[in-house]
């Protein structure tokens, strides 16, 4: 085991470069930033004489559903600027396949599933 803690501590004097890294690369980007044009939201390219450096402002948006169903009749239907979508219920997944197997059996052909990365979390003891 004892290269397994070697590579524990080489797991974490790399961690602690990374964050300084990172650190680095986004008070470099806030001065960027503060020298070039940015838009409200969106994208903008600026060419340098040297490099093109692009610059996007993303916006976030969600939309309160009860507030939502009381005005949605205000404008057309086929301009309301939301999308219903359909998504997994891993959990519900997870739940079929362990206690309901015959039931996820009849459904499991509608859902693909594949394996993620593996998260590592080392700490010093």
């Amino acid at each position: 085991m004892s290269n397994i803690d070697g590579l524990a501590s080489e797991w974490l004097e790399v961690k602690a470069q990374e964050k300084q890294i990172i650190a680095k690369r986004r008070a470099i980007e806030e001065q960027i930033t503060k020298a070039l044009d940015v838009k409200d939201e969106g994208s903008i390219s600026h060419k340098l004489e040297q490099h093109k450096v692009t610059l996007t402002q993303p916006v976030s948006r969600k939309v309160d559903p009860i507030v939502w169903d009381k005005i949605k009749d205000k404008i057309p239907e086929n301009m309301h600027p939301i999308k219903v979508v359909m998504s997994v219920d891993a959990q519900g997944c997870r739940y079929l396949l362990e206690k309901e197997p015959r039931l996820w059996a009849k459904v499991s052909k509608a859902f693909e599933s594949k394996q993620g990365k593996i998260g590592v979390k080392v700490e010093h003891l």
